[in-house]
């Protein structure tokens, strides 16, 4: 499933040095696709693949939770515009 991760940052710069290492902490079912910083690095927002919203989540709140407040929510894969190709293959 494809989960959006939309991040509220309060120490930019201890979030994004965290964020540069992230893969090398990721479990074997969660895969980073993509990464959108705001300009100002306060805001991020994030497309994960995983097999749960509950366990982006909980990853994420345990990495960065100190530092960024996290929500997360289901692409709905159907009617989203623009996703990556793998994900459009697997929805067709």
């Amino acid at each position: 499933m494809l989960v959006i991760a939309q991040h509220n940052i309060q120490n930019p710069q201890v979030f994004w040095s965290a964020a540069q290492s992230i893969n090398a902490l990721l479990p074997a079912d969660l895969k980073l696709l993509s990464v959108f910083p705001s300009k100002d690095m306060k805001m991020g927002t994030c497309l994960w693949e995983g097999p749960s919203v509950n366990s982006i989540q909980k990853f994420l709140d345990d990495n960065v939770g100190s530092v960024s407040k996290n929500y997360c929510y289901e692409v709905d894969e159907v009617n989203a515009m623009g996703l990556p190709k793998k994900a459009m293959e697997a929805t067709a």
